[in-house]
């Protein structure tokens, strides 16, 4: 949620959700910009890919409705509704909370750095990493995967081509025709 509001992308979100980010942006004074053109982020590339964004491609490179997809992310701004669209594709969606017992993740919950440090054990070890955004968390990842396993596939977005395909021909995807 903290990077969808940092971002300031609010593509997909009503107007109400739009305004809630951006008071969170105001609510945090070291983060430096406040008023975020979204619409310029976004044809920019520096737009996290949506949860449908995702499941599109994901079926353009392959991937079977039964891959286990890891979410190496805090908590989903919008949660299981955001996520509907990623979840008919990919039911076998997971997250750290559901793979750690609630005892052991217990000692992590109240500590943002550990929680990302959990997923980034996850998403170094998987056998295929695709980041939904080009930030901090996703150049480590593929930095450390490159220097470990050079034979394991991590796969780079060029989100401005793909953006543009799907705010071009959104009306003509469909889910069902990958």
């Amino acid at each position: 949620m903290d990077m969808l509001a940092f971002s300031g992308c609010n593509h997909g979100l009503n107007p109400e959700e739009a305004e809630e980010l951006k008071r969170m942006r105001y609510a945090y004074p070291w983060w430096r910009d406040k008023e975020i053109d979204s619409k310029t982020k976004r044809s920019e590339g520096l737009c996290p890919l949506t949860p449908e964004e995702t499941s599109l491609v994901l079926k353009a490179l392959g991937f079977e409705k039964d891959t286990l997809i890891y979410i190496a992310a805090g908590e989903i701004y919008g949660g299981e509704k955001r996520l509907k669209p990623l979840r008919a594709a990919f039911p076998k969606l997971v997250r750290k909370e559901m793979l750690l017992d609630s005892e052991p993740l217990r000692q992590f919950q109240n500590h943002s750095s550990q929680m990302a440090a959990l997923d980034f054990i996850v998403s170094t070890a998987s056998d295929v990493f695709l980041p939904t955004f080009d930030g901090n968390m996703a150049k480590l990842v593929e930095g450390h995967r490159r220097y470990l396993y050079s034979k394991i596939s991590s796969y780079k977005n060029n989100q401005i081509a793909f953006q543009d395909i799907v705010c071009t021909y959104s009306h003509h995807l469909q889910q069902d025709s990958y």
